[in-house]
């Protein structure tokens, strides 16, 4: 199964031990405002946390993902965004995960899943009226594009 942008009802989300937890982490899914992009067959999701308010930081995005391998926080930055097509949009996004003791550092794998689901949240997750998404997802710290 791969990423999809939905809306994952209270009580859907109560069904798989894995949803509860991430609901109760992420403090999201208790309104139908609340949109994940959730791949329910591997166990991962990806949520917006919100974005920046001010001038310096309006390109500025706040993400949570996780897996069950732990949990990860990143900030992304939109460097580039174009309409290539009709229906196609081209994004490029900096991204620069966050060192805690609460979240993991992620691994090439995850990295590969993190960049899955930002593709398919495209723009603006199911509210988006694109249909492609050409994505170009940069490491922050080294430079080279994952």
């Amino acid at each position: 199964m791969a990423f999809v942008n939905e809306y994952v009802p209270p009580l859907e989300a109560e069904a798989s031990e894995f949803l509860r937890a991430a609901r109760a982490k992420l403090g999201t899914g208790h309104t139908t405002h609340d949109m994940w992009t959730v791949d329910r067959e591997n166990d991962m999701v990806l949520c917006l946390n919100g974005v920046g308010t001010s001038l310096e930081s309006q390109n500025h995005e706040y993400w949570s993902f996780i897996d069950r391998k732990g949990e990860y926080f990143a900030i992304v930055e939109v460097l580039a965004r174009s309409e290539i097509a009709p229906g196609a949009l081209a994004i490029t996004r900096s991204i620069a995960f966050q060192r805690h003791p609460r979240w993991a550092v992620p691994d090439r794998e995850t990295r590969a899943c993190i960049k899955a689901a930002l593709q398919e949240y495209k723009d603006l997750g199911a509210a988006s009226i694109y249909k492609k998404v050409q994505l170009k997802l940069i490491d922050a710290f080294t430079g080279e594009e994952i």
